[in-house]
C-alpha cells in the first residue's frame, strides 16, 4: 500500500462534515496533503527498515510519522473529500513526482509534513485521535510484520 492508513477514508459518519460531496478536482489543500502522505510514507519505509535491522531508538519516530501521515489523511475526508480512488491517485502521482526532488529538498518536506501532521493531530478531538493513533499502530504492525 503506498499511502498511509487510507482506511479512514472508508469510516462512515465519522463527522458530519465528511458527507459532503467531494469535489471533481483536487484542492490545493488536497494536493498539499498528498504530498505530505507521500513524502511521509518514504520515511517510514527507511524508518521501518531501521526498526527490522534492531534500530530500536527509530520505533517512536516511525509511530510518529505514521500518526503524522493518518493526520493528513483524516483532515482531508473531514474536509469533504471521501473520494478513495482520488485520495489515491493523487498520492502516487506525488510519490512519483518527488522521486525528481534532491535529497534535502525531501528531507526538509518530511520534516516539514510531520510537523504539519503532528500539529493536526494535535487539534482534533478525542475521538478522532483515538482513530489516527489505532490506524497508525496497525499501519506500524504491518510494516514490521508483527
Amino acid at each position: 500500500m503506498k499511502i498511509l492508513a487510507i482506511a479512514l477514508l472508508s469510516i462512515p459518519g465519522l463527522s458530519l462534515a465528511a458527507q459532503v460531496a467531494p469535489a471533481s478536482q483536487p484542492s490545493p489543500h488536497d494536493l498539499h496533503a498528498a504530498q505530505c502522505v507521500a513524502a511521509l510514507e518514504a520515511n517510514t519505509q527507511d524508518l521501518a527498515q531501521q526498526v527490522k535491522s534492531g534500530k530500536e531508538a527509530s520505533r517512536p519516530v516511525l509511530l510518529d510519522r505514521l500518526v503524522s501521515g493518518t493526520a493528513f489523511v483524516g483532515d482531508v475526508y473531514l474536509h469533504g473529500n471521501s473520494d478513495e480512488k482520488q485520495a489515491r491517485e493523487l498520492a502516487n502521482r506525488a510519490l512519483e513526482a518527488q522521486k525528481a526532488l534532491p535529497a534535502p529538498e525531501l528531507a526538509a518536506r518530511q520534516d516539514a509534513c510531520a510537523d504539519e501532521g503532528a500539529k493536526l493531530y494535535a487539534a482534533s478531538n478525542g475521538l478522532q485521535q483515538a482513530v489516527v493513533k489505532r490506524l497508525a499502530k496497525k499501519r506500524m504492525d504491518k510494516l514490521l510484520g508483527a
